[in-house]
């Protein structure tokens, strides 16, 4: 059962990058409240994953609203958030946050989990592509996930900011433009 699971997720991310690369996916874009989107994905976390501790931060900025696909931008903060998910210990906390800054808006997830190499930062976003350490850990995943994030914000204008240290954890912060 949890090989076909993980096949079938990885049939999906497979098909999502060979529509996008056919030019076959289109952005469905409407005003869209980061901080309410962020609220969604928090409140979900909270449902399905006991083993941590999730919180919700506060940003000065106030709330961005963004022209965008609502669905595909939620998948993104998904994307991220199991990662966090994937390597963070149980109940250390996984941190969200939205807001804007000048003429952008932003959100964010925070994870207190195992941090990333420099090497292995600048590669992150490449197609099956993960750490050794990652590899070995027993995680699951295929690497397909921020691929397909990164498709999603360069189709939106939008790029990430990564803050990761080894055994301290990662932001990875999402830009988008107001």
């Amino acid at each position: 059962k949890h090989e076909s699971e993980h096949m079938s997720a990885l049939v999906e991310q497979l098909l999502f990058l060979a529509r996008s690369d056919s030019g076959r996916l289109t952005l469905v874009k409407e005003e869209v409240s980061l901080s309410a989107l962020v609220k969604e994905v928090y409140e979900e976390s909270l449902l399905i994953d006991p083993r941590h501790v999730y919180s919700l931060g506060e940003c000065s900025g106030g709330d961005g609203t963004v022209p965008g696909d609502p669905t595909m931008l939620k998948q993104t903060l998904r994307i991220l958030a199991d990662n966090a998910r994937k390597y963070t210990k149980d109940m250390d906390e996984i941190k969200f946050l939205a807001g804007r800054r000048g003429s952008e808006c932003f959100f964010s997830v925070q994870d207190a989990g195992i941090g990333m190499a420099e090497k292995d930062i600048t590669h992150m976003f490449e197609r099956f592509y993960r750490s050794d350490e990652v590899r070995n850990s027993g995680t699951g995943g295929c690497g397909l996930g921020l691929s397909i994030a990164k498709w999603i914000v360069d189709k939106h204008h939008g790029h990430f900011e990564i803050l990761s240290r080894e055994g301290l954890g990662t932001r990875i912060t999402v830009w988008l433009p107001r």
